[in-house]
């Protein structure tokens, strides 16, 4: 596993992105949701004898979706310093270890 808790396929179809929407640029929203989500879990990295739970990769899909929304960062202007969006924060919440503030 590199690391990215979705691939640029899953994250193409979950998020209806046309064929000609750049690779590239689906990963680069996958990379940055995926190492956003593990900073907010505060945990090592996901790996193969270890996968992703679903709810972890759905947060992952709706940040790289929000991040591709909004590439200028504006959206996240209006988030709570230190905290993701709460739909995000809402499916991790149980993930996330909270005496590791």
């Amino acid at each position: 596993m590199n690391g990215d808790l979705v691939t640029v396929d899953q994250a193409r179809a979950a998020l209806r992105l046309d064929d000609d929407f750049p690779d590239l640029t689906i990963q680069m929203a996958v990379t940055n949701a995926s190492d956003s989500v593990i900073a907010y879990l505060k945990r090592e990295p996901y790996t193969d004898d270890d996968p992703p739970p679903p709810n972890v990769q759905q947060a992952t899909l709706l940040l790289a979706g929000i991040f591709l929304r909004d590439p200028d960062g504006t959206e996240a202007q209006t988030w709570e310093q230190g905290y993701l969006p709460g739909a995000v924060c809402n499916l991790l919440h149980q993930r996330r270890d909270p005496a590791m503030e």
